[in-house]
């Protein structure tokens, strides 16, 4: 189901992964609490993790720290330790979400563009791509790398849009958090928010989300 009478026209469509296309919050979960039990702090569960993701890893770990333990050397600490663990476990994740390779075969057969840009690490985000896409769908897989802003920045955004000739009022951005709401509206594309992820379509109408998408089987029909 989706609120969106107008179906949209666009070159490029640019998707989120964590949340979007595929539920990565189990192995984010397992190395977050790995990093957490070397350290001797409280763990976190699955729904709290959920909840807490979406902004970059450091930010991931203030949020689980502990309130009187969130000191820049701790957090410090913990983003080394959670680097490691992550590196450990974030191929866990083995499919997309149920219905997502359908979709992306169906607008990859209409000739849209796709790419994927993420706040996650930009070598996990690569591995993670060529392990779930289907091959030769995306032109772009964009993560965190030192030096770029991450999002809601829409630097990258409009980096890729430029790369493939492309331009920001002919891209979607296809997420499930706030902060691609946001980067859209700062970065001229338009946002799309699916409702299946680690987000409320309330959080994301707050955010100033009015497109929203609740399946992946509804995900092609909101495009021309």
């Amino acid at each position: 189901m989706t609120n969106n009478e107008k179906k949209l026209s666009a070159k490029l469509i640019i998707f989120d992964l964590d949340g979007t296309l595929a539920d990565t919050v189990e192995s984010i979960t397992e190395a977050m609490n790995a990093a957490l039990t070397e350290m001797g702090l409280p763990l976190r569960d699955e729904a709290y993790i959920r909840r807490s993701v979406g902004n970059g890893s450091r930010t991931l770990c203030v949020r689980v720290l502990p309130e009187d333990r969130r000191d820049d050397a701790t957090v410090a600490k913990l983003l080394k330790i959670y680097d490691r663990t992550y590196g450990e476990t974030y191929m866990h994740v083995k499919s997309l979400y149920p219905g997502m390779t359908d979709a992306l075969e169906a607008l990859h057969a209409r000739g849209y563009k796709m790419a994927v840009f993420s706040n996650k690490q930009d070598a996990y985000v690569k591995n993670l791509c060529r392990a779930l896409l289907p091959e030769g769908y995306f032109d772009a897989a964009e993560g965190q790398l030192d030096g770029r802003p991450i999002k809601p920045d829409p630097a990258t955004a409009l980096e890729i849009c430029a790369r493939l000739g492309i331009a920001p009022e002919d891209a979607v951005m296809v997420g499930d958090g706030e902060t691609d709401v946001e980067l859209s509206l700062r970065g001229g594309l338009t946002p799309v928010s699916v409702t299946w992820g680690f987000r409320s379509r309330e959080q994301l109408a707050a955010a100033g989300g009015k497109i929203f998408v609740d399946s992946t089987a509804d995900l092609p029909d909101i495009f021309e």
